[in-house]
């Protein structure tokens, strides 16, 4: 139990520091830019890390075996929604031209739909992983655990954008 106790603090500090660094590196846009953007999605990951640790009560064995394979299963798909996000905005604009080209609707819509796939795949990994560390309590746990998280997130971020309004500049 000690080192559940002294594990979550540890972490704290880990994930403080990666932010923290993380700032000085990135460069400062308007809200809701590229690079603020990604720093959420980093944050969200991390405060996705930390609670789970919590959540599922880990021992620092799996703590250990967990957090490397969820951090790079997230930045891969970081990277696969990145791209499905720029195909989908192209996709938009493509369909809302007058004559819009079959043949890059087409591509568009097979490349979104083999992210999408990717994606599925990333997700199948981590499950299969967990099943190996995790155990069947702690499962049942993640499975609750994951919907929660996500529908407070999504909930959350939809509270954020609604309540935002344009910007306004200063002169």
């Amino acid at each position: 139990m000690k080192t559940r106790s002294s594990l979550i603090p540890a972490l704290i500090l880990i994930l403080a520091l990666g932010a923290w660094t993380g700032a000085w590196g990135t460069p400062q846009t308007e809200p809701g830019g590229a690079p603020a953007r990604a720093r959420l999605r980093e944050r969200i990951s991390d405060l996705y890390l930390l609670r789970l640790t919590r959540a599922l009560d880990l021992t620092e064995e799996q703590t250990a075996r967990i957090y490397p394979l969820l951090t790079r299963a997230e930045k891969d798909k970081a990277g696969l929604q990145r791209q499905m996000g720029a195909d989908l905005r192209d996709l938009r604009a493509e369909l809302a031209k007058a004559q819009p080209g079959e043949a890059k609707i087409l591509e568009l819509a097979g490349r979104i739909r083999q992210a999408r796939r990717a994606i599925r795949q990333k997700d199948d990994v981590v499950e299969t992983a967990l099943e190996d560390v995790l155990t069947p309590v702690q499962r049942a746990r993640f499975v609750v655990f994951s919907v929660d998280f996500l529908r407070t997130v999504g909930e959350n971020l939809e509270r954020a954008r609604a309540g935002r309004g344009a910007l306004k500049r200063t002169s």
